[in-house]
């Protein structure tokens, strides 16, 4: 017999830059979408999809509900620039701590001013380092500088490192 599964839902989520603050609140946080690169062969009388033992780029976006100076001092430092997101994950009367660190280079939509509407931002980032812990387990870790491919634990560039270094 099947049970029934409870959903998860994130609770709240609040975004810190560069150790250095408080960044704002988010209603939305877009985690980047981890993607093996393939190949298309046609073989056999079939199209089939090999995987090359890549991965396609990442990016990810932030919407911050208010305007913040971190930001532009984020942006003065892009290069070193380095984004906390901390949510909680609620399920069946338990919440979760959820931690997502992002470094890499973004852009700023300042958005459009609506009279009566929130302000909102949009953070746009084209990733090279992503982290995502949940309840202190690092479940995804990518480091495009390092080579480091890690989910659920496994490296999937650590053979990849050992023949071209």
């Amino acid at each position: 017999m099947a049970t029934i599964k409870n959903p998860e839902f994130i609770q709240d989520l609040n975004v810190f830059v560069n150790g250095i603050g408080h960044l704002g609140v988010s209603d939305e946080f877009e985690l980047p979408k981890i993607q093996f690169n393939r190949e298309t062969l046609d073989k056999g009388g079939f199209e089939i999809d090999l995987q090359t033992g890549t991965f396609s780029k990442l990016e990810c976006k932030l919407v911050i509900q208010e305007y913040s100076s971190l930001v532009a001092q984020a942006m003065s430092d892009s290069e070193n620039a380095y984004f906390v997101v901390k949510g909680s994950v609620f399920k069946a009367g338990v919440a979760t701590p959820a931690v997502a660190t992002i470094k890499g280079d973004f852009d700023l939509d300042l958005g459009s001013w609506k009279a009566k509407e929130a302000v909102k931002q949009t953070i746009e980032i084209k990733v090279k380092f992503f982290e995502l812990e949940i309840n202190g387990v690092q479940h995804i870790q990518i480091d495009t500088k390092n080579m480091i491919a890690k989910i659920n634990g496994k490296d999937y560039l650590s053979t990849l490192r050992t023949n071209i270094q």
